[in-house]
């Protein structure tokens, strides 16, 4: 989202740590409203109405109003409404701006916004629209609740196996996958900062924009520094690297991981290569943690070395899965001999195409939309798959492909039309 001259506000709710949304009467709302004055506005009306409590850094239940102001960008806001109301069943946006011309309102309504309110605030709109909300709240209460996304953590063996590339494709597996479907890639990596390359995609925000002050941290300053891909993945740089100065601070990384859960279906993390404080975090949040490793005997020790360490911290082995990137088949002795090394079974090998696989990394184009029929790709969609993450519906299942195809198209007209 594009930026403005503005100061996330904190203010301390008056109901912090009551009752959960599953509670009678309890409705979370999260305020992601960049002008202070209507932030404590609506705060305050909000506070008079005991069916709403508001949404605070140390809540960890999914939001089920947000209430957005629209942003100097009027496209990105439509983006990020039909992206939060796609990720969690029943969530409602609401949105707010001094700005009521009748396109703005059209195209809210076919973003999703549920209601939209004019500046100057007012109060008795916006407690009509509240009690609209309980009553759809009271009818759809007994459905069972949405669960937080799904973290995947992918962490490399050693430095240059393809750990960003593996988290870019996967990630882009999932969001092509099922429709409709959230999908953010986060980059927790300290040592490289490369994944806006491999995407092609021109970021001027990153997880180092948010710094390390957890008071700052909200929906509304960690949205401002997501961007999207063509393909509809949200994509949330390190904005890291071996020359930059300061680095992110381990405690920063939970808050920030679960903010992503409760706004996005996957939240896909490229770990690097380095396990040290930060990355152990994004892998402790992980329900699936992807180890990526080659052939190469190196590698395999540090591979081993890893899992090891995994293992000793208490890390269920259900939850590791290790890939062997840039497999050829004359390798099925030694994959068996490395396999009994590790003590730990082969979940996916990825075929060996450097071609292809560097061409995709020098276009800044990743391989399964530029090729979605190559081995490589379809190993992606196995992944997926089996990962229980795709293919939830035969015909979902079926249309991928399209999908892929459809995603390129629009890359190529955006091209086409920044070109002229």
């Amino acid at each position: 989202m594009s930026q403005q001259s503005w100061k996330p506000v904190r203010l301390a709710s008056s109901q912090a740590g009551g009752k959960s949304e599953k509670s009678s009467g309890s409705i979370l709302v999260d305020l992601v409203v960049f002008n202070e004055n209507i932030k404590k506005e609506l705060r305050e009306i909000i506070e008079t109405n005991p069916e709403f409590r508001i949404k605070d850094l140390n809540d960890p239940e999914v939001p089920r109003v947000v209430i957005l102001e629209l942003d100097e960008d009027p496209a990105e806001s439509f983006s990020f409404i039909e992206t939060i109301v796609q990720a969690v069943d029943g969530r409602e946006v609401f949105l707010t701006s001094p700005r009521t011309d009748s396109n703005v309102l059209l195209e809210a309504l076919r973003a999703g916004a549920k209601e939209f309110f004019p500046q100057p605030l007012q109060r008795d709109h916006i407690e009509v629209a509240l009690q609209k909300c309980v009553t759809r709240y009271e009818q759809t209460s007994q459905s069972k609740p949405k669960k937080l996304g799904n973290i995947i953590s992918v962490v490399g063996g050693k430095g240059g196996v393809g750990t960003t590339s593996v988290a870019a494709n996967l990630a882009l597996s999932l969001q092509a996958a099922t429709s409709p479907r959230s999908v953010v890639l986060a980059e927790i990596n300290q040592q490289g900062g490369d994944l806006a390359l491999f995407l092609d995609l021109q970021t001027t925000n990153s997880l180092r924009d948010l710094g390390s002050d957890l008071s700052r941290l909200d929906t509304a300053l960690l949205t401002r520094v997501l961007s999207k891909h063509s393909s509809g993945v949200h994509v949330l740089p390190s904005g890291y690297d071996d020359l930059s100065s300061g680095r992110l601070s381990p405690d920063f990384v939970e808050p920030v991981l679960k903010l992503l859960q409760s706004l996005f279906d996957f939240v896909v993390v490229d770990c690097g290569h380095v396990l040290d404080l930060t990355t152990k975090k994004a892998i402790e949040q992980a329900a699936n943690i992807v180890v990526v490793s080659t052939l190469i005997v190196p590698v395999v020790h540090r591979t081993k070395r890893i899992l090891d360490l995994l293992r000793a911290s208490g890390t269920n082995n259900e939850k590791i899965r290790i890939i062997f990137n840039r497999y050829s088949p004359d390798e099925r002795e030694v994959l068996k001999e490395t396999e009994e090394a590790l003590k730990f079974k082969t979940s996916w090998v990825i075929p060996n195409d450097y071609p292809a696989s560097s061409g995709a990394i020098n276009s800044g184009i990743p391989l399964i939309l530029s090729n979605p029929k190559s081995p490589i790709s379809r190993t992606f969609a196995d992944i997926v798959k089996a990962l229980g993450h795709g293919g939830q519906e035969k015909k979902e299942s079926e249309n991928w492909v399209g999908r892929l195809r459809g995603i390129m198209v629009g890359r190529t007209n955006t091209r086409q039309a920044k070109a002229s």
